[in-house]
């Protein structure tokens, strides 16, 4: 179980490539770890690479905490905002009620088994999500960087980042591109910026 086994490119197009079979679920088959950091979050994206994080799942080391870790930002309305800006403590149930808006009924079989299946991720504590949101001199942004770290037993890690966020429409439609770095390659300096970077707002 190695991701020195995967044939990776140095980039992926979704005009060229098939970014989530050719890609994420080759990697995520050998991985034990995956954090991603992007701006937008949807469950749809989990079902496109069902076949990889069930061999990331297999893979996973109880021990060390959920084997995805996400961040990612939530839509938030002015009224979220100025709510926010009131008080720290009301922040968590603040943001709960934004994503909980953006949440539906399920209309179809599809759409019932992806928030199912999001759900049961977060339950079985293979999944961890942490919501992020930026703040400066009184103006509240987005959080819209789009990077994730894939590392596997050995302690390889593949990197990349782009303009991909985690959606269907992002793996299937969208015209999108990333860029990807090996930490056994000359790449490594990169690697630890990346995993850096994540450590650094998944611990705040």
């Amino acid at each position: 179980m190695s991701l020195r086994d995967v044939d990776i490119k140095i980039e992926y197009r979704s005009l060229i490539d098939n970014v989530a079979k050719e890609f994420y679920i080759p990697l995520l088959n050998e991985a034990c770890l995956y954090k991603r950091a992007v701006g937008f979050f949807s469950s749809s994206s989990l079902v496109e690479i069902s076949k990889g994080i069930s061999g990331l799942i297999k893979n996973c080391n109880a021990g060390r905490g959920a084997c995805i870790q996400l961040i990612a930002s939530p839509k938030l309305s002015q009224d979220d905002i100025e709510a926010i800006r009131t008080g720290y403590k009301a922040r968590e149930k603040i943001i709960e009620v934004a994503l909980c808006r953006e949440m539906i009924e399920p209309q179809n079989s599809y759409q019932a088994e992806r928030l199912n299946y999001l759900a049961n991720l977060i339950a079985d504590g293979f999944l961890d999500i942490r919501i992020a949101v930026t703040e400066s001199d009184d103006v509240m942004g987005m959080y819209h960087e789009k990077m994730g770290i894939i590392e596997d037993s050995e302690g390889n890690r593949v990197a990349f980042s782009g303009s991909m966020n985690e959606s269907f429409n992002a793996f299937m439609s969208n015209y999108e591109t990333i860029d990807v770095f090996k930490s056994w390659t000359g790449d490594l300096e990169r690697v630890e910026k990346k995993e850096f970077a994540f450590q650094s707002m998944w611990v705040d």
